[in-house]
């Protein structure tokens, strides 16, 4: 083999890492894009110069002018700022579709959440514990907080979003000092 055939394979893979820089540059630079903002709703109408008419200046807003709702809307997205509650229960009676259990969960939720009334939750955390020997199983963790996040929507229907795996997710909590039967809820609101 000479030396000339191993140079055309570098050259080669050079052009290959070249194009992949390249694709990530762009994605880069994709990504980073701001949206345009939106067209104003009410556009202040425009002078057109004409051949009898003089310009004049445009006019300043006086200072007295509060500002519009749109220079002062935020953008939409989830709130960083969560929060959380909790209830306790058995959870093998929950995930079993126990009925009265069903309903103790529906009072606590119900009474967890008074203090956010008139507000929706917008994305929902489940984070079930259940303890086997003093050790956190995390099967029936997992079950039991799904169990909680399935029934949320039927405890208050107009606080939390439609069942979906997307937006109510269940997951195991395995922290030492948590309670079994414990499910923590952590809720996520929309900017407002």
């Amino acid at each position: 083999m000479s030396r000339d055939s191993g140079r055309a394979g570098g050259t080669y893979l050079a052009g290959w890492l070249f194009a992949d820089l390249l694709l990530v540059i762009v994605l880069v630079v994709l990504g980073s894009e701001v949206p345009a903002a939106a067209p104003d709703p009410h556009p202040s109408p425009t002078a057109t110069p004409t051949a009898t008419a003089t310009p004049t200046a445009a006019p300043v807003p006086s200072r007295g002018t509060s500002p519009t709702p749109s220079d002062t809307a935020r953008p939409g997205g989830l709130d960083p700022v969560t929060v959380s509650v909790g209830v306790r229960l058995d959870p093998d009676a929950l995930i079993a579709g126990r009925p009265s259990e069903t309903a103790e969960l529906t009072r606590q939720v119900n009474e967890e959440i008074k203090r956010y009334a008139g507000r929706t939750a917008a994305f929902v955390m489940v984070f079930g514990t259940v303890r086997s020997g003093g050790s956190v199983d995390t099967g029936r963790s997992d079950a039991y907080a799904t169990a909680v996040a399935r029934q949320l929507p039927q405890a208050a229907p107009r606080f939390f979003p439609p069942y979906s795996e997307k937006i109510i997710r269940g997951y195991h909590d395995s922290g030492q000092a948590i309670p079994s039967g414990t499910a923590r809820i952590e809720l996520f609101f929309l900017l407002s």
